[in-house]
């Protein structure tokens, strides 16, 4: 055996440069470059709040302000999880705003006639997954566009609260005031952060829905639903798009039913009025994630990653003193970027 047999034998070691090169096509593939935008605006969010509101004796980036962001946000992650599931489907849900409303208004409305607790949590979910279900019926049975079919679903929702009632109800149940408040407590002085059941229930969400969306026939199906052709690639594939249509719409109803739940934890009340225009905010964290309006392309992480940027402006906001309209005009500064990005890679796709 000569030489060189034996060296072609031998394994052989990538270069620094070869594994670097095929990160780099990695970050800078299609697929992937929305999401790398948002991780790249959350880091330039972080290092402008470091630099400008860092002290000598507490840092900007910390465990306490991760733990505000989340603990103001965990509603509103789980609504924007579930709208994940139906952008890379490739429609819309405009319905969740207003399902926010009347789960906090049934959860009042019950404790307040003396209902138990744990059947209240229950019929309080089951509100969002009824709406979700019906939305779903009408886009896959009945061919409904999705914008129609979700806006008839907010109708719903908004005309079923303002019947239940059109005044702020406050929840004085002592059972939800007790899941309301618990939290843990870690660190000292100034430096303590809390987690409380609200970010433990948007944690376990988060994590069944990365398992569910990225390792799951089930989420093939939805991306498969996002291709553009009408689930016709995903049922030659032996799927079944068509009842995977309606089931989007069912999860994102669910979450929404629990997003609804969380925020009435949040104000401990219920009212006809929450959740307006929580539907455009959800909508905004899922394509700050990432995610492709036309369908197909999104994660579930990146979506996580969304919301903490869009907690992230509010924070700076609220740190520089501004008017409550400059978070609303940098968050559509950000979202068109994001707009226009997903355009370009669109049209280089097609």
């Amino acid at each position: 055996m000569t030489a060189q047999t034996v060296s072609e034998k031998l394994p052989t070691k990538k270069t620094p440069t070869v594994q670097t090169s095929q990160w780099w096509r990695r970050l800078t593939d299609r697929r992937y470059l929305p999401t790398v935008g948002t991780v790249a605006t959350l880091i330039l969010l972080l290092v402008v709040g470091q630099l400008r509101y860092s002290t000598d004796d507490r840092s900007f980036i910390s465990a306490r302000l991760f733990s505000n962001l989340f603990i103001d946000n965990s509603y509103l992650l789980v609504l924007a999880i579930g709208m994940t599931f139906v952008i890379i489907s490739g429609g819309i849900d405009l319905s969740v705003g207003g399902v926010v409303a009347l789960t906090g208004l049934v959860v009042a409305k019950l404790l307040e006639g003396g209902a138990p607790l744990p059947l209240v949590l229950v019929l309080g979910v089951l509100v969002g997954t009824t709406i979700g279900t019906l939305i779903g019926v009408m886009v896959q049975y009945f061919k409904i566009q999705p914008f129609i079919a979700s806006l008839a679903g907010l109708f719903l929702a908004r005309g079923l609260a303002n019947m239940i009632g059109t005044t702020a109800i406050g929840i004085k149940d002592e059972g939800f005031a007790s899941l309301a408040s618990w939290k843990i407590k870690f660190g000292e002085k100034p430096d303590i952060w809390y987690v409380n059941l609200s970010m433990i229930i948007a944690l376990v969400v988060l994590l069944a829905a990365v398992y569910l969306l990225h390792y799951t026939r089930f989420g093939r199906t939805v991306y498969g639903l996002g291709a553009g052709d009408n689930g016709q690639a995903a049922g030659l594939m032996g799927l079944r798009p068509g009842a995977t249509k309606m089931w989007v719409y069912v999860i994102s109803g669910t979450c929404a039913g629990i997003g609804g739940l969380l925020f009435a934890f949040y104000t401990k009340s219920g009212y006809n009025l929450s959740g307006v225009g929580m539907e455009l905010d959800a909508i905004a964290s899922v394509v700050i994630g990432g995610a492709l309006l036309s369908g197909g392309v999104g994660y579930v992480l990146g979506t996580f990653a969304g919301v903490t940027v869009y907690g992230l402006i509010l924070t700076i906001c609220n740190r520089e003193g501004l008017e409550i309209w400059w978070n609303r005009i940098l968050i559509g500064v950000i979202l068109l970027g994001f707009v226009l990005l997903q355009r370009v890679l669109v049209a280089k796709r097609r």
